[in-house]
C-alpha cells in the first residue's frame, strides 16, 4: 500500500462508494473502511467559517476519508493559504476542472492507479497533473514544458523519456507517469518531507535544496511562513494539497458519480510500423481513443521496429492484435514507413513512380492529404522496408546545441539559409509549421555554426 503524501504512518484501507475523479480514483488501491471523523478532522477551516462549525457531513454510505495526519492537519486547519486554495478548488469553477480532468483521465485510470500503487509513492500526487495540466496530454507551458506531468526536455531526457523525430513521451501517459513517480520518489530520499518534494518538483531540487540548507529549515512550512519559496511554488503546494483534499470529498461536493469502469490496457512491442487508423480497426478501439493513447506520436505511424516501442491495446483484445502483426509479417506488408517532406515540384503520381509505390496504396497511408493537392513541407509516409531509399528524412534528427532568437523579419527561409539547412528541418526540429509565422523574440533550436563556419 502506498504512503499518504501528508503522513508518515501507514493509513488503515478506505473504502470508496464511487469517488470517480482521476485524482482520488487510485484511493482504489486501498480497500476497507475508515472509521468516521469527528469534527475537527473533517476539516481544514474555511475563510469567513468559524474553527466550531461542522464542515461537511458525510453523506449516508459514504465514508469520510482523509488526506494526512493529524498533526499536519492541525497545522493545514491553521494555513489560511490551504484553506484559500480549498475554497477555490470547491467552487463551481474549480469543481468543473476537476470534472473535465477526471473526464480525460478516465480511460487511463487503472494504469495510472498501478503505476503509482506499484512505485509506493502517495496517492495524492495524482493531484499535480491536474495542477499542471488539468490532465492535459499535449500541454505545452510557456516554458515549453510539455505533457500531463509537465516536463521540460532537459529533465525528461534525464529520465529517459524518448523525444525524438517520430515520438515525445511526455505525452505518453504511461511513461510520463513512471518518470514522474521516479522524480517524486528521488525527491522525498533528497528532502525526507512529501511537501518540499512537491515543491521541488515545481521550482526544481537544487534550489529548493539551497534554501532549506542555508536558512537551516526542517520542513516546508517554515520556510514558506520565512517568505524564501519562490512566488509561483508559494502557491502550487498548497493547490495541490486542495486538489488533493476536495477530490477526497468529491462526492459529498456534488460531483457526479459513476459506476463505469475505465478500460484496462495492455502495452505490446511493436514489431513493425502500424498506421494507427488500422491499429483502431484491429484493437476495437475508436479512431479518436487510439489516436489520444498514441498521442506521443508525432505521426500516425509508429516508429520503426529498430525503435523499441509498445503499441496501447484493449487487454481483452491483446491477443487479436498480436495475431494481426503475425499475420501483417507473413503476408508481406510493409516492415517499416519512411517520412518524405514534399518540396517544390513534387507531385503524388511522380512520388508514387519514383518509389515503386502504386498511387492509391500512397494515398491509404497519407489520409491528410487532400484532393491530392501537396503543399510545401507537408509531410508524406512511405512504406517500405529496411533500405533506406533517396531522399527521405533520417528517423534521428540530430540533437542541436545552438539557439537562435527570432528578430523581426526573420523567417524559416532566412534562417535555414543563414545555417546551411533546409527549412524542413528546421521546421521539424523546433515543431513548426512551414506556413507559420515565427514571432519576434521566440527562441530556434539550431546548429552549432552557420553557414561557413564549419
Amino acid at each position: 500500500m502506498g504512503r499518504h503524501l501528508f503522513r508518515r504512518t501507514p493509513l488503515r484501507p478506505l473504502l470508496l462508494s464511487g469517488l470517480m475523479l482521476a485524482v482520488s480514483s487510485l484511493l482504489h488501491a486501498l480497500n476497507g473502511p475508515l472509521p468516521p471523523l469527528n469534527d475537527r478532522e473533517l476539516r481544514p477551516v474555511l475563510p469567513n467559517q468559524s474553527a466550531a462549525s461542522p464542515y461537511l457531513p458525510p453523506l449516508q454510505g459514504h465514508a469520510a476519508s482523509k488526506s494526512w495526519s493529524i498533526g499536519v492537519e492541525e497545522e493545514i486547519g491553521d494555513r489560511a493559504e490551504v484553506a484559500r486554495w480549498i475554497e477555490r478548488w470547491s467552487s463551481a469553477n474549480g469543481l468543473a476542472i476537476l470534472r473535465i480532468s477526471a473526464e480525460r483521465a478516465f480511460e487511463y485510470r487503472a494504469e495510472v492507479d498501478r503505476i503509482i500503487r506499484e512505485s509506493g509513492i502517495p496517492w495524492e500526487v495524482t493531484a499535480i497533473p491536474v495542477v499542471e495540466s488539468s490532465w492535459k496530454i499535449d500541454a505545452v507551458s510557456s516554458s515549453r514544458a510539455v505533457g500531463p506531468w509537465q516536463f521540460l526536455e532537459a529533465s525528461a531526457r534525464g529520465r529517459r523519456l524518448v523525444i525524438d523525430a517520430w515520438r515525445d513521451d511526455r505525452r505518453d501517459v504511461w511513461r510520463a507517469t513512471e518518470a514522474a513517480m521516479s522524480e517524486l520518489a528521488f525527491y522525498d530520499r533528497l528532502f525526507s518531507d512529501w511537501l518540499m518534494a512537491v515543491a521541488a518538483y515545481n521550482a526544481g531540487p537544487t534550489r529548493i535544496r539551497k534554501l532549506k540548507l542555508e536558512g537551516g529549515f526542517d520542513n516546508f512550512w517554515e520556510m514558506l511562513d520565512a517568505g524564501i519559496i519562490p512566488p509561483e511554488t508559494r502557491d502550487y503546494v498548497p493547490k495541490v494539497i486542495a486538489v488533493a483534499w476536495v477530490s477526497s470529498h468529491a462526492g459529498r461536493l456534488g460531483m457526479p458519480i459513476t459506476w463505469e469502469n475505465p478500460m484496462e490496457w495492455e502495452r505490446i512491442p511493436s514489431t513493425r510500423s502500424v498506421h494507427l487508423d488500422d491499429l483502431s480497426r484491429e484493437s476495437g478501439m475508436s479512431r479518436a481513443l487510439t489516436y489520444t493513447a498514441h498521442r506521443e506520436l508525432n505521426h500516425p505511424i509508429t516508429p520503426p521496429p529498430t525503435f523499441p516501442y509498445l503499441l496501447k491495446v484493449p487487454k481483452d483484445r491483446a491477443d487479436i492484435v498480436r495475431a494481426w502483426l503475425e499475420g501483417l509479417e507473413e503476408d508481406g506488408a510493409p516492415e517499416r514507413f519512411w517520412r518524405y517532406t514534399v518540396r517544390s515540384g513534387d507531385t503524388l503520381s511522380e512520388l508514387a513512380e519514383r518509389y515503386g509505390i502504386s498511387l492509391s496504396v500512397l494515398l491509404s497511408y497519407n489520409g491528410h492529404v487532400r484532393s491530392g493537392v501537396l503543399r510545401i513541407g507537408e509531410r508524406l509516409y512511405l512504406p517500405g522496408s529496411g533500405e533506406e531509399p533517396p531522399g527521405v528524412e533520417p528517423d534521428n534528427l540530430p540533437e542541436w546545441k545552438g539557439t537562435k532568437t527570432v528578430g523581426t523579419g526573420d523567417t524559416l527561409w532566412s534562417i535555414s539559409i543563414e545555417y546551411g539547412i533546409s527549412p524542413e528541418l528546421l521546421a521539424e526540429v523546433n515543431n513548426r509549421s512551414m506556413n507559420g509565422i515565427l514571432p519576434a523574440g521566440s527562441v530556434l533550436k539550431v546548429p552549432s555554426t552557420k553557414r561557413g563556419e564549419m
